[in-house]
């Protein structure tokens, strides 16, 4: 009798899937902009990938790193296609210059935490390399990483209302965050699906 609630859990996460706990996938795309298209410090162009949509970043500033490169603070606007706002932590992009006004990026950690739309109360990690071209005002990026998608009060609502016996479901503990898979396997198994109806 002690093992109910452990089976109720897990009967639940195989009937309704990750919409139950909340749903962390791993993204991955593209990131092209153009410097200076509204001032010298700001970049407008689009992301492509899982996150796709309009992006821009402001530098804030500009500093000596470790080794010879150089660190940028930056601030991000990300919109994607669907309309909804990705909100990103500011960030420090460190690159290496590797010829004139040529930097190849190091590292390029990139936090969420929220946003609108699918993306209200999100949270999320990402790493970007690429380049920066200064000569020709270019920048080309390659990102990836994982976002955890906040779980609706309509998704707990449809999971205890799925289970037959409702003081049963109520009784069910939902955990609020899903733990990282032990294997890349499962990880896989739950990639963000955009329709192909929306691309």
């Amino acid at each position: 009798m002690h093992f109910t609630k452990p089976v109720l859990a897990a009967i639940l996460f195989l009937c309704l899937g990750l919409s139950a706990f909340g749903q962390c996938v791993h993204v991955g795309g593209g990131i092209i902009t153009n410097v200076g298209v509204i001032s010298a410090d700001r970049t407008l162009g689009t992301a492509t990938g899982d996150l796709r949509g309009a992006i821009g970043v402001q530098i804030v500033s500009q500093s000596p790193g470790p080794g010879g490169t150089t660190v940028l603070t930056v601030h991000h606007f990300w919109v994607t296609e669907s309309g909804d706002t990705i909100f990103v932590d500011p960030a420090q992009l460190t690159a290496k210059l590797v010829a004139p006004n040529l930097f190849a990026v190091v590292t390029y950690p990139l936090s969420i935490s929220g946003g609108t739309g699918k993306f209200k109360g999100a949270t999320g990690k990402l790493k970007a390399i690429g380049e920066v071209d200064f000569n020709d005002g270019q920048v080309g990026l390659r990102y990836s990483g994982r976002v955890c998608f906040a779980t609706s009060d309509d998704d707990k609502d449809a999971a205890a209302v799925t289970h037959s016996d409702a003081p049963v479901a109520a009784n069910v503990a939902v955990p609020a965050e899903l733990p990282r898979p032990v294997s890349n396997v499962i990880a896989r198994e739950h990639r963000l699906v955009i329709p192909a109806a929306a691309k």
